[in-house]
């Protein structure tokens, strides 16, 4: 048996791909946000540690220990959707799997600089792409089972 990949879902491939190194370039942002900030590796908001930095340098902390956080949760739900939904729509999910990009780069960069408020315009951009992957998604799975 073989699996036969046309060229169109490749930039599935690629997206998915991208959303990953997304998330380990923002990982590594953090760590290196420790390293500015005099904290060990292993430091998270509210640790003896982390309560002896100032406040505005607890609450910068925070927003990339956050951003990190939210990269962290979401990576698996947008990687099987953009790869899902690229079975039976792969220019469409690669597309909603680059806007998603697109907007969670600018929500990581909008929280770090401006906290909560500054995240708005990112989740504009990756709620609408998240629900149009798994949208396509399940309606192509219905389609194939001929239930629509």
């Amino acid at each position: 048996m073989s699996i036969v990949i046309g060229t169109s879902y490749v930039w599935n491939i690629v997206t998915a791909t991208v959303m990953g190194l997304q998330t380990a370039a923002f990982a590594g942002c953090a760590s290196r946000h420790k390293e500015r900030l005099g904290l060990p590796h292993s430091a998270e908001v509210g640790s003896q540690e982390a309560g002896k930095l100032s406040d505005q340098e607890r609450d910068e902390f925070s927003r990339f220990q956050k951003v990190h956080q939210a990269h962290v949760e979401y990576l698996p739900l947008a990687q099987s959707s953009v790869l899902l939904a690229g079975l039976f729509y792969p220019k469409l999910s690669a597309y909603a799997g680059l806007a998603y990009i697109v907007g969670r780069f600018v929500y990581s960069i909008g929280y770090i600089r401006s906290g909560p408020d500054g995240r708005k315009l990112g989740v504009a951009l990756i709620c609408p792409s998240v629900i149009a992957m798994l949208g396509a998604s399940l309606y192509g799975s219905f389609k194939a089972l001929a239930l629509v």
